[in-house]
């Protein structure tokens, strides 16, 4: 009855040809439910349209919105710049709305939420995101292997690790976890703090109160993560993605995975037949002080925008309010087999592999959530990533852990204190940085004058000749108006579309901006800040030298090989140039996932490959050192920080010899066969027709070959970012991934442009180098 009056209130204020805008990110649950949901709620509000659609990278579509200033109505769009649109007071506060009637009038509808779920976006005491779908970090078990062994779900740590003690005497790992997304193994470290600091230590940690990460409990929670790590996990963890993770507990590899409440979801139609999955909590301490029902949780949340019509917010809350009922809480736990925030979803709604999740989350009387990472200041964040995979792996202790991420909180501290100030860490790296540069322009510009100095020279002397004389007539230059018409057009369109936007955004790099707020100009500040400062940048600038260099000298001489022997007429050479070609086919993002699957450390083709070799040397009798080389390889970790940077040789072989046989090849082609002919009467054997016929007619491609490996090293992004889960430390960044973060998760869109215009620079004075040092040694050869 209730409900019935309160449709009836909303049709009414809704009035005429309403149409509300709710675009959505499409994941994992797809756009069906929510917008068999809009067109229910349509048909409880006679006039009211809800134009809900979705995409994989709604937040692309979303930005440029918000950027524009024309806001939709509300969004589910994760990794949008929701603090700064809070603090903007863009984003609709739904504290009120949330102390009124739910859509069936029967509760207030804060409470129809289960706990911790409306913490995901509290900030100050006030709820900006409303949670839907919902997530609980839980450890699965093998319920049949845990039932034949005997073993039971352990209560205590004490417990736990004992029982890990009788899984690693059966011969199987205890656990399977990921080290590439570090939220995974974290969630051990953040439950066993909890656990002994509560609601207020949790806040203290968050809040970066001094002190919190040396707490003696925090450190405690650390060696509780490193002694999993290093004890009690599948060997090969630092190079497994979550879902390969996941894969090797399905396998039968180990015992227990740690993962969110979606894995059941995510890994539909990958469960071995008759496969009993259990779920249980993570453990607790004799003397932990928060509830041992407690559980860590996190949910996707959607927001209203303050668009100032306050007709319009009403109807947008109110659908809000219809997706978050009883009613459509149940169907999406039936069609999706996942959580949702929304209390009150009858147990058997859920699938048998499920229920033990929905179980333990309908026991919990405490919920904490894991911290969204845009709320996290940018050094704490980053320093987490590295310090974790440092204690982890077992290089530093939990003190050292404790002390660099509490000194990472202290600098943050330090800069909110102090935004213009500027530690210089790397004053001579800048310097060096600096000279090069402008020597590199130095150069460029005096050769340039050089050459044409002599252009001009040789120019003169050739007009002294009679133009008869020469048997040959010329047209000349073009005169000004003519080139002018001629480009002109051109010109402008490309300058109005791509230069002077390219100019105005170069601006930003003297700026500090949110992207939403006001933008300060700070002069040189970012400059001086990524030079002197940071430590990311200097590495990242490293890894992209790296990229520049160690492939190029394995691509060519490869590339240049192959395309001698097709050009040669070696057997089987069609074949080869369409083998040769296909990875530029697949293009970078398929084929770094390709490649992701190939390095899986248990199943993937690589370590595999390898250990079927060994045993195939074993079998022809080769020496035992060979033998076990090769069979080291099972379990290897090739994505693991350590290993990653020489892993991406065999990708670059594989997606940059292609392209550049066929350049080569091109080249060889366009080379008068009567040179060959002429060297072979007078004796010349292939390799020195190669080294003094062909290298020196393809010189000029050769160049333009390697001002595209500059470019491409340089503007190395998708690659790294995909291998280390869009989360790369300091130790795997590069400058493309730097610039991302920097935009996308610290928001600072000015200290982003200016590692686009270092790149920028980089790209332009090296390319002009290779072009120009290659150029030279044509002339003076």
């Amino acid at each position: 009855m209730a409900a019935g009056l309160l449709a009836v209130g909303a049709a009414r204020a809704a009035g005429p040809g309403v149409e509300i805008e709710i675009p959505v990110r499409e994941g994992a649950y797809g756009l069906a439910f929510y917008q068999e949901t809009a067109r229910a709620f349509e048909s409880l509000r006679p006039g009211v349209r809800v134009n809900l659609y979705g995409d994989p990278r709604i937040e692309d579509k979303v930005r440029v919105r918000v950027i524009d200033g024309s806001y939709p109505d509300a969004t589910f769009a994760p990794y949008l710049l929701w603090p700064a649109l809070i603090r903007a007071g863009k984003v609709r506060d739904l504290t009120p709305d949330l102390n009124g009637p739910n859509w069936e009038g029967d509760a207030r509808w804060s409470d129809t939420f289960l706990p911790g779920a409306l913490d995901n976006w509290r900030m100050d005491g006030r709820v900006y995101g409303l949670p839907f779908s919902y997530a609980c970090w839980t450890i699965f078990y093998n319920r049949g292997l845990f039932r034949a062994h005997g073993w039971t779900e352990p209560r205590t740590w004490d417990e736990f690790f004992a029982l890990c003690d009788r899984i690693r005497a059966t011969g199987l790992a205890p656990l399977s976890v990921t080290g590439i997304y570090g939220n995974y193994p974290d969630a051990f470290l953040r439950a066993a703090y909890y656990d002994l600091a509560g609601a207020e230590g949790w806040r203290a940690l968050n809040e970066l109160a001094p002190g919190a990460r040396l707490d003696p409990r925090y450190l405690r929670a650390a060696g509780v993560l490193q002694r999993i790590m290093q004890q009690e996990v599948l060997r090969g963890w630092e190079g497994d993605t979550h879902t390969a993770a996941q894969q090797a507990f399905l396998q039968g590899r180990t015992a227990m995975t740690v993962s969110g409440s979606w894995m059941v979801n995510e890994m539909e139609g990958k469960f071995p037949p008759g496969f009993e999955l259990g779920a249980m909590n993570f453990p607790v301490f004799p003397e932990g002080i928060a509830d041992p029902t407690t559980i860590q949780t996190g949910a996707d949340c959607f927001f209203v925008f303050a668009s100032g019509d306050a007709r319009r917010e009403r109807l947008t809350v109110d659908f809000l309010r219809f997706l978050t009922s009883r009613a459509r809480a149940e169907a999406f736990v039936r069609r999706m087999d996942s959580p949702v925030a929304v209390r009150g979803v009858p147990v058997p709604a859920y699938s048998e592999r499920m229920r033990a999740t929905a179980e333990m989350i309908g026991r919990a009387r405490e919920a904490f959530n894991m911290p969204q990472v845009m709320l996290q200041p940018p050094t704490v964040r980053q320093a987490l990533i590295d310090r974790r995979q440092d204690l982890m792996t077992g290089r530093i202790t939990p003190r050292q852990f404790g002390e660099a991420l509490e000194a990472a909180a202290a600098a943050d501290r330090a800069r909110a204190a102090e935004p213009e100030r500027v530690e210089a860490r790397h004053p001579y790296a800048a310097g060096v940085l600096l000279l090069i540069l402008a020597g590199a322009t130095g150069w460029l510009v005096w050769s340039s004058r050089r050459r044409r100095r002599r252009k001009n020279a040789g120019q003169e002397g050739m007009d002294e000749e009679p133009e008869a004389a020469s048997g040959q007539a010329h047209f000349g230059r073009l005169r000004a108006p003519v080139a002018l018409g001629f480009i002109g057009p051109a010109l402008l369109l490309y300058g109005g579309i791509v230069l002077l936007p390219c100019l105005g955004a170069f601006a930003w790099a003297f700026t500090r901006w949110d992207g939403i707020g006001p933008r300060t100009w700070v002069g040189f500040f970012n400059f001086k800040w990524l030079l002197l400062e940071s430590d990311v940048f200097w590495a990242a600038l490293g890894h992209n030298l790296y990229l520049m260099f160690v492939p190029a000298a394995c691509v060519v001489p490869l590339a240049l090989l192959f395309a001698g022997l097709i050009h040669r007429g070696v057997w089987g050479a069609g074949v080869f140039r369409v083998v040769f070609l296909f990875p530029n086919i697949l293009g970078g993002i398929a084929a770094t996932l390709l490649w992701m699957n190939a390095y899986d450390p248990h199943s993937g083709l690589v370590n595999a490959g390898l250990v079927k070799l060994g045993g195939l040397l074993d079998v022809l009798g080769a020496p035992a050192g060979w033998v076990a080389w090769f069979a080291s390889f099972d379990g290897y970790a090739w994505l693991a920080p350590a290993h990653l940077y020489g892993a991406l040789i065999p990708i670059y072989l594989w997606m940059a010899c292609g392209f550049n046989l066929v350049l080569y090849l091109a080249a060889m082609e366009g080379v008068d066969p009567q040179l060959y002919e002429a060297a072979e009467l007078d004796g010349a054997p292939a390799w020195r027709q190669f080294v003094f016929i062909t290298l020196p007619m393809i010189w000029e491609v050769l160049a333009i070959s390697a001002v595209f490996l500059v470019i491409g090293g340089l503007n190395t992004f998708e690659l790294i970012w995909l291998l280390t889960s869009q989360d790369p430390s300091t130790s795997t960044h590069v400058l493309g991934t730097l610039m991302v973060t920097a935009l996308f998760k610290d928001f600072a869109i000015g200290r982003a442009t200016a590692v686009a215009v270092v790149m920028f620079l980089l790209v332009f004075l090296g390319s002009a180098a290779v072009l120009r040092a290659m150029r030279r040694e044509v002339i003076e050869s």
